[in-house]
């Protein structure tokens, strides 16, 4: 989907706030995720999909929630006080809270300074310190002069001989 000229692109997360008295542990794609009580937590669209059913109205999630979480039973289709009219998985479907959040893209150009930036370019490079030639990056000496007999020999592998 292209953004209209007057939109700005837009990536949307969900915050899920899990209002039960119990905490709500399921799987996504073989990755474990928890939902603990009143305890804010983002996931995507997909995962949201997957597990509670969004988007929806309220009642095709209550029952998609209840398919999934176990919540089909005798005991959570019935009220849970004698004047309600709710069954108990609607009312727990209903403690779980999903509210849209969204980021704007917008273009920057990489050449920009950033804002909290000073400007000195000389400040902020990284300052390597200066190895001299005759020692190596861990600081022993490089062989000089002397070689073994074997180079002298001119003997690299030595094929085919005893």
């Amino acid at each position: 989907m292209t953004p209209q000229p007057d939109q700005t692109a837009q990536v949307q997360m969900l915050e899920v706030v899990n209002n039960n008295d119990f905490t709500i542990a399921d799987m996504f794609d073989g990755i474990p995720i928890e939902f603990p009580p009143g305890v804010k937590v983002d996931c995507t669209p997909a995962i949201a999909h997957h597990l509670f059913g969004y988007p929806g109205d309220d009642r095709d999630r209550a029952m998609h929630m209840a398919r999934r979480f176990g919540w089909s039973t005798k005991d959570y289709l019935m009220p849970v006080g004698p004047s309600d009219d709710t069954p108990r998985y609607m009312k727990l479907a209903g403690n779980i809270v999903i509210t849209p959040i969204f980021f704007q893209l917008v273009r920057v150009n990489p050449n920009d300074p950033i804002k909290l930036d000073t400007g000195d370019e000389d400040a902020d490079r990284v300052v390597t310190p200066e190895i001299p030639a005759e020692t190596t990056k861990a600081g022993r000496r490089k062989r000089t002069g002397k070689t073994s007999k074997r180079e002298k020999a001119g003997a690299g592998v030595r094929l085919g001989s005893r």
